[in-house]
């Protein structure tokens, strides 16, 4: 009997070891449409639905900073159409990753493209995008574009309403209701 136990347990934590390890080194597929709205912080009558579709693979990473590659899209910002730059989501940064996209803006000689970069704002979310949050940036103001925390715009996934929204911006420490 003692040894019939021994062996369910070896088992067991051999089972639980392999499991460990792919989840660690395999990425996951990543191909949703999430339903969302957009608030204005100062504006309590701004609400719009938007659609953010998301594809690509997330890798969870032990020791270091999950990553993702693919694509956000937001149909009704255009420039998010263009190629992302990878997404590094930093274990001890609290504001979020910065959403880059590559646009097309004409050609080299040579018929390769000429790019620019398009920070289009920040990313804040739980592994997986379970909880996510973009936080568009506003207008630029000289070559600097930012977010602003009185007055911006956020894009919040799987609400249906600025309450909720605000819900899980104050989670995120964004939107405090005790102003």
């Amino acid at each position: 009997m003692k040894t019939l136990y021994a062996k369910i347990i070896k088992r067991a934590v051999y089972i639980f070891f392999i499991a460990f390890v792919l989840i660690y080194t395999i990425p996951f597929p990543i191909n949703k449409e999430l339903d969302a709205v957009e608030i204005k912080l100062d504006d309590p009558s701004y609400l719009e639905t938007r659609k953010i579709h998301i594809s690509g693979t997330y890798r969870l990473n032990l020791f270091t900073d999950n990553t993702f590659q693919g694509q956000i899209f937001v149909p009704e910002y255009e420039l998010t159409s263009g190629k992302m730059d990878e997404i590094q989501f930093m274990k001890d940064i609290d504001n979020g990753c910065p959403l880059v996209y590559k646009n097309e803006i004409g050609a080299i000689a040579d018929d390769r493209p000429l790019e620019e970069d398009y920070s289009f704002g920040r990313i804040l979310s739980r592994p997986l995008f379970h909880r996510m949050v973009i936080l568009v940036y506003g207008e630029s103001k000289g070559d600097v574009r930012g977010w602003n925390s009185d007055t911006g715009y956020c894009i919040v996934p799987s609400v249906s309403n600025r309450e909720e929204a605000l819900k899980v911006l104050e989670k995120y420490d964004i939107f405090s209701s005790k102003k």
